[in-house]
């Protein structure tokens, strides 16, 4: 069996030089391989094209990679709005999102940045299965029939676009921080010492410079899954992109991006500003804070775009969609299961019958 059986035809087609057969990447074995001969090929671990690239300029500039000019077509997800590239010949594409079959052609000319990196899969299929064997049984108050609709042929193996930005930040601060009194002994009317805390704040004013580069913040720019729920499997380990090569998506699904790398931008951004406003936090101490005010510009903006490996398993439970999805390099999980109403229901009935049974039982001791 191979790691995955559908493919979106984004990875060109590769006989095996040895039997003729396709060859594929195998997570398992971490190489191009032949599932008919064993024959394995090592993969090119060199880097030296992912290299950051100047923001400003690519916000600027238009795209270069036209699809339609290299004999391929986009396809939109009706159902969810992902996007994908295959062959231009190909008729018929499910997505590997929602399961619809509702992809059309979109009606107008693409420009996209080609990747400049990837992150091969090392998760393989077995151990994807395994994982979400296990993580569909767990929880007590889900729908019981979740087992049964959630089978192991949703899960597919994708590489979903991201952006990763780089930013050299300077930030400058102030607030005020509260400290608790500590407690204070005193005399008691007896002649003993005992501890009564004081409940004042004593607040202090501060002000200080935050100064932080930030590596690779990671945005994905998936058209299927939000940055909400990626954070759930994030992070990639980034020191491991290699250059991108296309026979790395041999037999696998892959994904072009949605989000464009402005608006990746603007979400970076919020993700920096969240994180400087840790840091200062930080630097300003004391048991509360308020009035913390930070001003920051960014300098030296730069991106990469990159595709990453992820397992993801979509299922329809009363009209909703939900993922469940693998990191497809460190194998870190997550995922949404809908809520059975019911079972809580039951569980607050059952505990509410509990607490009447013991003061029934109580109020009979003191009658008997």
């Amino acid at each position: 069996m191979t790691e995955n059986t559908q493919s979106t035809g984004i990875a060109p087609s590769l006989p095996c030089p040895s039997c003729g057969s396709q060859l594929r990447y195998s997570a398992e074995h971490k190489k191009i391989a032949c599932d008919h001969c064993g024959y394995l090929e090592e993969v090119d671990k060199s880097d030296d094209e992912v290299i950051e690239q100047c923001l400003e300029d690519a916000i600027s500039e238009a795209p270069m990679y036209i699809p339609e000019q290299q004999g391929k077509k986009v396809l939109e997800c009706q159902n969810c709005g992902a996007h994908f590239m295959v062959d231009a010949q190909k008729v018929k594409v499910d997505c590997g999102f929602c399961g619809s079959i509702k992809v059309n052609t979109e009606a107008f000319e693409h420009q996209y940045f080609q990747p400049q990196g990837i992150i091969p899969f090392y998760v393989s299929r077995k151990e994807a299965e395994k994982s979400f064997a296990k993580w569909i049984k767990q929880g007590a108050f889900h729908p019981s029939k979740l087992k049964r609709m959630a089978k192991m042929d949703s899960l597919h193996g994708i590489y979903i676009p991201f952006w990763t930005y780089d930013a050299q930040t300077e930030s400058t601060w102030s607030g005020q921080a509260g400290f608790q009194q500590q407690a204070r002994p005193t005399m008691s009317r007896r002649g003993q010492l005992q501890q009564v805390a004081n409940q004042n704040m004593v607040w202090r004013s501060g002000n200080g410079h935050l100064s932080h580069f930030f590596d690779d913040i990671q945005v994905v720019a998936s058209g299927g899954l939000d940055q909400r729920h990626m954070n759930k499997i994030l992070p990639f380990n980034t020191n491991e992109v290699v250059n991108f090569d296309p026979r790395l998506l041999l037999d696998w699904e892959a994904e072009v991006y949605s989000v464009d790398v402005e608006k990746g931008y603007q979400m970076a951004e919020i993700i920096m500003d969240q994180k400087i406003r840790n840091m200062c936090a930080a630097q300003l101490g004391g048991d509360e804070q308020r009035n913390l005010h930070i001003n920051s510009t960014k300098t030296n903006l730069t991106f990469k775009h990159i595709i990453l490996p992820i397992w993801i398993a979509s299922y329809e439970y009363m009209g909703e969609i939900y993922h469940f999805t693998i990191n497809g390099q460190t194998g870190k999980a997550g995922g949404q299961k809908p809520i059975s109403y019911v079972k809580i229901g039951l569980m607050i009935a059952a505990f509410v019958g509990f607490l009447v049974l013991i003061w029934f039982l109580r109020e009979w001791r003191v009658f008997s």
